[in-house]
């Protein structure tokens, strides 16, 4: 199954369709983007549009409302009703009509995707995910499915949002290089609403001073409660001495609240 990545930009509510084609389908998923707090007791709204190139053959359509997971590596994994446990899942009270068609070349179809939030809802951020694809499409026994997924991150408007992270683990990988210090780093969402980390590091000698530092803006929002691993490099102008050097990283958010802070040192042998 084809994914693309979808990155959403938002402090409230994000429902993102960017146009995406696929070469071997010329599947398009168009539309806006559109920030909104929501209210407990609100419906909500919004229309999306689909279509394929004149050159394709006619399809048929599918469209689902998807619990929106993460794993360490991977930032979007679609969910099953069955495997969408998060008590963050906005799926339960969304949905999309029509959420079947058949789609002839060159033409658009205009999905409404809407929902009534629950008055209970509780606090903090809900996340869902909208996949549009084709039935499975090819000759004889071999098939394939294109798919676009559009990502929706909701913010609880009035309640209280706990943008909150740890990192769980920061250290070199091996083989430690004078030249350039590959790191790795382990971050959990503690809190109950996504955010987007910004990751620094610093790289210092015995004496403090700072031989190299970057930053790292992440493009995909983390989601409570999942936790993601991130590979990073740093590249001192000149190249470290043998000797014990600290390494520290601070993960913030976009308009610069700290979220997390961890040290660990590493070994720069002759």
């Amino acid at each position: 199954m084809l994914k693309y990545r979808i990155v959403p930009i938002s402090v409230a509510l994000i429902l993102l369709v960017l146009v995406t084609s696929l070469p071997s389908s010329g599947l398009s998923v168009g539309g806006t983007m559109l920030e909104k707090e929501v209210v407990p007791g609100d419906h909500i709204t919004h229309e999306m549009s689909v279509g394929i190139r004149s050159t394709e053959k006619p399809v048929d359509i599918r469209v689902e409302i998807l619990g929106y997971g993460q794993s360490s590596t991977v930032p979007r994994i679609a969910l099953n009703a069955s495997d969408d446990t998060s008590p963050y899942t906005a799926r339960p009270f969304l949905k999309v009509s029509p959420d079947s068609f058949h789609l002839e070349p060159g033409k658009r179809q205009t999905l409404t995707l809407e929902g009534d939030i629950p008055k209970d809802v509780g606090s903090g951020g809900r996340y869902a995910l909208v996949r549009v694809h084709t039935l499975p499409m090819g000759n004889g026994s071999v098939g394939f499915i294109a798919a676009v997924d559009t990502t929706i991150l909701l913010t609880i408007s009035g309640s209280e949002i706990q943008d909150k992270g740890e990192i769980e683990s920061l250290k070199p990988e091996e083989p430690v290089s004078a030249d350039k210090q590959k790191m790795s780093l382990v971050l959990k969402n503690t809190g109950n609403h996504h955010f987007y980390p910004l990751i620094r590091l610093l790289e210092k000698d015995k004496d403090g001073n700072i031989k190299a530092n970057a930053s790292f803006p992440i493009v995909d929002p983390l989601l409570p409660p999942y936790t993601r691993s991130f590979d990073f490099s740093l590249s001192p102008e000149t190249p470290l001495k043998p000797g014990t050097y600290s390494v520290n990283a601070t993960v913030s958010t976009k308009n610069g609240s700290i979220l997390a802070f961890k040290e660990t040192s590493l070994e720069i042998k002759t």
